[in-house]
């Protein structure tokens, strides 16, 4: 398969001065010679007609509010959104959460959007589109190893197109560099593996990190050959995806899949279960990539997995709340979890516990946001936007209370060794932590927002 290197030099205008411009950077090896992207005007593919007739509505629930919310309590580099450890450097949640402030601006055109996101970036980069650390403390400001940080970069197109900075330019290219150099590949050259620290291992997740990032830049090249090259790589990576992870029986994806023996995997080479979020990451990029991706037969075929894989979890829906499981099959079960295997490193459990499988609203929500935007852009009828219509109402009557959105699943993973406890068990997926407000559900319930709009005004 394809492997690229990418040589650019960005010329750098005048810019804002940046205080942390001195700070630790992550800076080009070298520049050598300038790569053919200097416009950035992308088209969306419509699949077809859309009838906006007979569409339900959504609930109204003072999201305006509730993203005012979010954007009065951040008011430095350290969010209200991020429940994890990946404060002070350029990371997917961030990007999760900034991609639909970003769809909002689209879509309202309010300035104070716009201008939030301009001002969060930019304590992440230099006046010359550099990456660094806001506090200035030691260690990487960008995980070069991983396709995860690739997420927040995606959104630096729209920056890019909404304030002609080349400074979000020059950050796009080294993030290309990045990954293309650093991220291992599986041993036929098809996939990537997750992250450097999980080589051979293909995750759900990595495709809505990289996927949509990666269509844009290929379609932004002048160099056909190049473009081609580049769509070409990410179909065979959807279509690996889709022969190794997919279980005919169950018609859902597996989360991970490891080409070398690892405890997490079984003998189909794929983890145990089936996480709803990972699901939902899958489908989401997607949808993101089908907004692009040229017709033709491949597009055709990514078209079909979409609509596959969707009516898969639809099989799976809870009746009264209209939401789904953390594991998605698994409605009614519960786990006995294991203080000494699990609790002791994952929740505040002092003892062994019984819990019971619960509807999560984070992979819930993704699947609302695929779902919505298929229907925006052409690929799915108008059942399917009533039926995530229906989803969206369940979560926001159920879990979107008093500004806060619950019932998410705050992380999960498969391994390293060194972390036995993240098993692809049952078990496991019951026992990762729950919490609320953050921007892995907060950035998809937003976005589903902003999709809802959309066809209202249509």
């Amino acid at each position: 398969m394809f492997l690229f290197s990418v040589f650019f030099l960005v010329s750098c205008g005048s810019v804002e001065n940046n205080t942390n411009d001195k700070e630790k950077e992550i800076v080009p090896e070298k520049e050598e010679k300038k790569e053919d992207i200097t416009n950035i005007n992308l088209k969306p593919v419509l699949d077809s007609e859309i009838n906006y007739d007979s569409l339900i509505l959504a609930n109204e629930v003072g999201m305006e509010s509730y993203i005012n919310s979010l954007m009065e309590s951040t008011d430095s580099y350290i969010p209200s959104w991020n429940k994890e450890g990946f404060k002070d450097k350029w990371n997917y949640i961030d990007g999760v959460f900034l991609k639909s402030m970003l769809s909002l601006y689209d879509q309202t055109k309010e300035n104070k959007y716009l201008d939030f996101v301009v001002k969060y970036v930019d304590y992440y980069l230099t006046a010359k589109g550099n990456f660094l650390r806001p506090s200035g403390s030691d260690g990487a400001p960008y995980a070069l190893g991983e396709l995860d940080s690739v997420c927040e970069t995606n959104i630096l197109f729209d920056l890019y197109k909404y304030t002609n900075n080349q400074k979000y330019l020059h950050a796009i290219l080294t993030t290309y560099k990045i990954y293309t150099a650093n991220v291992p590949r599986l041993s036929d050259g098809i996939c990537y593996s997750h992250k450097d620290i999980y080589p051979n291992q293909v995750w759900l997740d990595g495709f809505y990190m990289y996927a949509p990032f990666t269509i844009k830049y290929a379609l932004c090249l002048d160099d056909e050959a190049k473009k081609d090259a580049l769509l070409l790589d990410l179909y065979n990576q959807y279509k690996f995806v889709r022969e190794h992870l997919f279980s005919e029986e169950k018609q859902l994806y597996y989360h991970g899949y490891s080409e070398t023996d690892i405890f997490w995997a079984a003998e189909n080479k794929c983890s145990k279960s089936f996480w709803l979020r990972s699901n939902g990451w899958f489908l989401a990029s997607l949808a993101d990539v089908l907004e692009y991706y040229p017709k033709g037969e491949k597009r055709d075929y990514l078209k079909s997995i979409f609509i596959e894989a969707i009516d898969g979890i639809l099989k799976y829906q809870d009746a009264d709340s209209k939401m789904f499981y953390q594991v998605i099959d698994r409605k009614g079960d519960r786990a006995n979890i294991s203080y000494s295997q699990y609790s002791k490193y994952l929740n505040d459990y002092k003892e062994d516990v019984v819990i019971e499988n619960y509807l999560e609203s984070s992979g819930s929500l993704l699947l609302v946001y695929s779902i919505l935007k298929g229907f925006n852009n052409g690929t799915l009828n108008s059942d399917y936007y009533n039926k995530g219509i229906e989803i969206y109402n369940g979560v926001t009557s159920k879990y979107f209370i008093d500004n806060e959105l619950k019932n998410i699943c705050i992380t999960a993973g498969l391994g390293p060794e060194t972390k036995l406890y993240r098993d692809g068990s049952f078990e496991y997926y019951l026992a990762e932590a729950v919490g609320s407000n953050d921007a892995k559900g907060v950035g998809p319930l937003i976005m589903s927002y902003v999709e809802t709009k959309r066809a209202a005004i249509s």
